[in-house]
């Protein structure tokens, strides 16, 4: 990485031409990419196809999986005893499970090649802004934020421009960012709180978020276009909802719509891929003591999407994903995410039958223009949720999803019902992902006023083309 930040660093410090500025912007999406490919491509990623039976190696992968679901399950169950709770025990599960991850690695690393698949999500050839370009709709502005050393910079891109500016410094942004985080775990403390102290939490988040607008939009603010941002973080300000900061009289997300993206080359995959002409959707809802209203949001987000397929509970498999998955248009997952920042390839999604991890998103094929996780990763700590949306996205789009709705912090269960009813009337009218988001905040906002309850959802990937699906 440090190669990348001083090629970068060389090139901004050059002769300002466009050549020098294209080769900066390249560099910058070189480390990007290959933080990105080297996750998904290293050595046993792919699990193997077909039937179990196949061979020992595939026969003992399924039985390691199987007794992974339930260490993973006996953990959450140790975890929400009220009282009971033994910190001996939970240590020594997680142990038992680390290791069977551990040997799982190594099994699937024996695999012989013919027994694999390769991810879907192709190694990204060299970087083209011409093609980055192509791809940007005329009221469009990419910002690519990249942090080389201490010192942050941001290039914003139009379909017929690019400048590389100077931002900040990084420190500054990660001092505001630590402050923003502590005051939205303030709402792990209970309703009585949140009421008791409602504007003393408002004023303080508000603060924060206008600080943070003043270093990292403020200087490139002149030099957006048109109606749409896309932001391309990098870092740590992918823990950080850039449409929910201020500038004391709006939000970001109230002057544009914002969608996001792990890196410009992922964006342009996204939008050279065709949009589904699946128009069934697959709805699952998986609620636990944590989320009662799960089902509620699964049961009336399934009564909005057109030819609906809902799964609930235990009958909310893996098996019925695989099956439905790939001729479903919208896919919604209310359920929870876990990150795993000791081991990535280990995050996953909960389901009725265990967990989905990264390795089976890689094996799997969705035909999904949206694929909303509504979930969140509830016990884990800040830090930590911000990469959940990191290690998931990374799955979704290699099983070929190519829009994501996912979210940024641990959500509240019944502001997120409202706000995917008030997303999906607005998209099913209007085919307007970023538009029908935009709209959702801003309707939840007249009720829940504090970004914690209307601001944790982002849109990565794909922009839509306005078709609508009804």
């Amino acid at each position: 990485m440090q190669v990348y930040e001083a090629l970068v660093d060389l090139y901004i410090a050059g002769d300002g031409t466009e050549t020098s500025t294209e080769e900066a912007l390249a560099c910058m999406e070189a480390a990007k990419s290959r933080s990105m490919i080297e996750m998904i491509f290293q050595s046993g990623q792919s699990l193997p196809l077909g039937e179990a039976g196949q061979s020992d190696l595939v026969r003992r992968i399924r039985d390691l999986r199987e007794e992974l679901n339930w260490y993973y399950h006996r953990i959450e169950l140790e975890q929400l005893r009220p009282e009971e709770k033994s910190h001996q025990r939970l240590g020594s599960l997680r142990e038992k499970a680390q290791l069977q991850e551990k040997e799982l690695m190594r099994t699937l690393r024996e695999l012989p090649a013919h027994e694999r698949e390769n991810a879907t999500l192709e190694a990204p050839a060299d970087f083209s802004l011409a093609k980055l370009q192509a791809h940007l709709p005329q009221d469009t502005t990419l910002v690519e934020y990249f942090s080389a050393g201490e010192r942050l910079v941001a290039a914003v891109i139009t379909r017929k421009e690019i400048q590389i500016l100077p931002v900040t410094v990084l420190s500054r942004v990660a001092h505001s960012l630590q402050l923003l985080r502590f005051q939205l775990s303030k709402f792990r403390m209970g309703n009585e709180y949140v009421r008791r102290f409602a504007e003393p939490l408002l004023s303080a988040t508000h603060s924060h978020l206008e600080t943070l607008y003043s270093e990292l939009i403020a200087p490139l603010r002149p030099f957006f276009e048109g109606r749409h941002l896309i932001v391309v973080p990098h870092g740590l300000l992918h823990f950080l909802p850039f449409h929910a900061l201020r500038n004391g009289e709006q939000y970001l997300c109230d002057a544009f719509t914002v969608s996001y993206a792990p890196s410009a080359t992922v964006f342009s995959w996204c939008q050279e891929k065709p949009a589904s002409a699946n128009l069934s959707s697959l709805v699952f809802g998986i609620a636990d003591e944590r989320a009662p209203q799960i089902l509620e949001e699964a049961q009336s987000v399934a009564a909005l999407l057109p030819k609906s397929s809902l799964h609930v509970g235990d009958r909310a498999t893996s098996s019925v994903l695989r099956e439905e998955g790939p001729q479903s248009g919208l896919l919604h997952l209310a359920t929870h995410g876990i990150y795993r920042q000791d081991n990535p390839m280990f995050s996953g999604i909960r389901l009725g039958d265990g967990y989905l991890n990264l390795y089976d998103l890689y094996q799997m094929r969705l035909d999904a223009r949206l694929v909303t996780l509504s979930g969140c990763a509830t016990g884990m700590n800040f830090v930590a949720a911000g990469d959940e949306l990191l290690g998931l996205q990374r799955g979704l789009f290699c099983a070929g999803a190519t829009t994501l709705l996912l979210s940024l912090w641990d959500v509240h269960d019944q502001s997120t019902s409202q706000l995917m009813q008030f997303f999906y009337r607005d998209f099913l009218r209007t085919g307007n992902m970023a538009g029908a988001l935009q709209h959702a905040m801003q309707e939840l906002r007249r009720e829940n006023p504090h970004p914690y309850f209307w601001a944790p959802f982002v849109l990565v990937g794909k922009l839509s083309d306005s078709t609508r699906l009804t």
